[in-house]
């Protein structure tokens, strides 16, 4: 209830029990069980978020986390009860002001978005945006309002965009905005492996674990540099088993042994991608506007 409301979680408990049907117009399945799954995996974010501001770990990660798109009294696209939102509140409520959420799957962070759009938590979100890719939010003039104006830092990405522009974006935007914020703590929603080329389900950008790792090292960096360290990732999307497995087993190794990912040559993508004619020009009119509306 830090995030949710009351009418929201009962509903989501009778749903549970009934265990048939939808909790939103078709994406989210009400199945048996359903509250105490979406619990388990908030309670999971929960315990390295307090593990790690409590300084016993340095860094944490729940792969079964990462629900982007729940909303205070509504869920969508898998999402029943947003745990990185509710991470967030918690840490707010125990003295920590500056929380800056970095979310990178191929999806718009728009339930996050809808909560702290008003406050002042810096989010920055990397997403495909061609018009009509789900959720269809995310575009550059999204930038919060009141307290939060200026703090809701959306990328939006063409279709296609490879890890030529996202080095760019990583670089020129996503950096000197953590510099600029210097958050005390950093949460990474790092399941958006939905964003990899060849997505089932995401199908619109080109990633590869090359982005990935660049992402998660620029991150890491500015944890050190501005919060003691403390950094929490979350999973979420990722819809090529494979892709994600060798995505976040990567993740886990640069975090815990970084001198080790050697070893694992062969689970990185053997070429980065590169982001082709009109949607390389496109990208670059992105990033400009990007940087001239937050002044980088």
């Amino acid at each position: 209830m830090l995030v949710h409301t009351k009418d929201y979680i009962d509903y989501v408990k009778r749903a549970s029990i009934n265990g048939v049907g939808y909790l939103d117009y078709g994406d989210t399945p009400a199945f048996r069980g359903i509250h105490e799954a979406a619990a388990i995996r908030v309670g999971g974010t929960l315990l390295v978020t307090e593990l790690v501001n409590g300084g016993k770990y340095v860094h944490g990660f729940n792969p079964g986390g990462g629900f982007h798109h729940a909303k205070p009294s509504e869920a969508a696209g898998f999402c029943v009860y947003n745990d990185i939102a509710i991470a967030v509140k918690w840490l707010r409520k125990h003295g920590i002001g500056r929380v800056a959420v970095v979310d990178v799957d191929v999806h718009h962070a728009d339930g996050t978005q809808v909560i702290f759009n008003s406050e002042d938590v810096l989010l920055v979100s990397t997403h495909g945006y061609d018009g009509q890719f789900y959720p269809g939010t995310g575009w550059i003039d999204e930038d919060g309002i009141g307290a939060g104006k200026g703090l809701k830092v959306n990328i939006p990405l063409p279709p296609h965009t490879g890890d030529d522009v996202y080095s760019m974006v990583i670089d020129e935007i996503i950096r000197p905005i953590l510099d600029r914020y210097s958050p005390e703590f950093l949460i990474l929603q790092f399941g958006g492996v939905d964003a990899h080329t060849g997505d089932e389900l995401g199908g619109i950008l080109d990633l590869t674990t090359e982005s990935y790792l660049k992402v998660l090292g620029t991150i890491h960096e500015m944890a050190h540099k501005h919060a003691g360290g403390r950094l929490v990732l979350t999973g979420g999307g990722g819809y090529n088993i494979w892709n994600t497995v060798k995505t976040w087993f990567l993740a886990t190794v640069f975090l815990t042994d970084p001198n080790r990912l050697g070893q694992f040559s062969n689970y990185f993508d053997q070429e980065p991608t590169r982001t082709p004619g009109r949607y390389y020009e496109e990208a670059l009119y992105i990033i400009d506007a990007v940087k001239q509306r937050f002044g980088l």
